[in-house]
């Protein structure tokens, strides 16, 4: 009992995640089997647990079998580029960047502050809700928008992510996705699957907008329709608008949600801020040379739409956020094929053989 409660009092915000100590909340082990049971079968598909959408155990846990073990979407390639312009994104817990090089490549990293938001306000952080800091690289901040490097070379405002040597910074896998950036946080990641074909950035900005859910409610609810086929890490769906217009959907796993319609394609990137809250990274793509007559319309119409879908997943957290304890929310086929994913992740995950923490910091001081 001792030690349960002084690891209750840990998770305040002064310990490291510790996968080695199991992740457990509301009186279940998160990472067996039997926590997904019941919501996998595709005869009968439900929503996981409650506490899959609440519960910062979860979110640890997603931390040590998705986020830091699948190629994720964070941007445009559009949006940096000039060599030195850096796009940071948030992975999990982890504070990254990818940067235009000399050479016009991209180079990934592990930012060189990981730290603001938990010296600075260790119980927020610790309890699922990233901060807006002074710490610009910061792994519990939202991120901000894209740092141009302009004549002088990089910035003082991207020391933060880089530092005096970035050359020593860990690495990290970066892929030019069609007109995506997608990185891996393991440096000998294999590469992702073949990017869809013809299409290219629309315009050279993402826009981002931010809903009270949790990524997997949001996830489910982009992609809205009935499956028409799935590859390796991705599932093909075909739906329509709120307009009713016919659109063809692809999520890609885990963060990425495509929906094609109208000629064009907008695409969706996923970023948790909380426990149940979603940031959304928005670009317009279509085809080579495509240009829309009226591109703030476009947007417009887009941003709407992504409103529409999410209104359902709000709903369904604010219900799971509650003491009730009813039956559980269905989840469509996307939502479906999500919940596969992420417990055969969780299942496949390499278990801690060394038990002994990287660091620690003193009980209580937060520093």
């Amino acid at each position: 009992m001792a030690l349960a409660a002084s690891l209750a009092v840990s998770s305040a915000g002064f310990v490291p995640d510790r996968p080695d100590l199991g992740h457990r909340a509301e009186g279940r082990d998160l990472a067996d089997p039997a926590f997904f049971e019941g919501s996998l079968d595709p005869s009968a598909p439900r929503l996981l647990p409650p506490a899959a959408y609440r519960a910062l155990a979860f979110s640890e846990l997603e931390d040590d079998a998705v986020w830091t073990r699948t190629w994720l979407t964070i941007g445009l390639g559009a949006e940096i580029p000039a060599p030195g312009d850096l796009l940071p994104f948030t992975a999990g817990h982890h504070g990254l960047h990818v940067q235009r090089g000399a050479d016009g490549g991209l180079v990934g990293r592990f930012n060189k502050a990981q730290h603001g938001g938990c010296r600075a306000v260790p119980l927020q952080c610790r309890t699922g809700t990233k901060t807006r800091c002074s710490f610009t690289a910061c792994g519990y901040s939202r991120d901000g928008t894209v740092l141009p490097a302009g004549t002088e070379g990089p910035s003082p405002a991207m020391h933060q992510y880089l530092g005096l040597r970035p050359e020593r910074l860990l690495p990290v896998a970066v892929n030019a996705w069609g007109p995506l950036v997608r990185i891996n946080l393991d440096p000998a990641a294999e590469p992702p699957e073949a990017p869809p074909q013809g299409l290219a950035a629309l315009a050279g900005e993402t826009r981002r907008a931010e809903f009270s859910a949790n990524w997997k409610l949001v996830a489910q609810a982009l992609a809205e329709g009935a499956r028409l086929g799935e590859g390796a890490e991705s599932l093909h769906l075909s739906g329509r608008l709120a307009t009713g217009e016919a659109a063809v959907i692809a999520v890609h796993f885990p963060n990425l949600v495509l929906i094609e319609a109208r000629g064009e394609t907008c695409a969706v990137m996923l970023q948790p801020t909380a426990l149940g809250q979603t940031l959304l990274r928005i670009g317009l793509l279509g085809g080579p040379g495509a240009a829309p007559s009226d591109l703030e319309a476009s947007w417009a119409t887009w941003q709407a739409e992504i409103a529409a879908r999410l209104r359902r997943a709000v709903a369904a957290q604010a219900s799971l956020d509650g003491p009730g304890a009813g039956p559980r929310p269905t989840a469509n086929a996307a939502g479906l094929w999500l919940q596969q994913r992420i417990a055969a992740r969780v299942q496949a995950r390499p278990m801690p053989t060394d038990i002994q923490p990287l660091y620690a910091t003193a009980q209580g001081r937060g520093c």
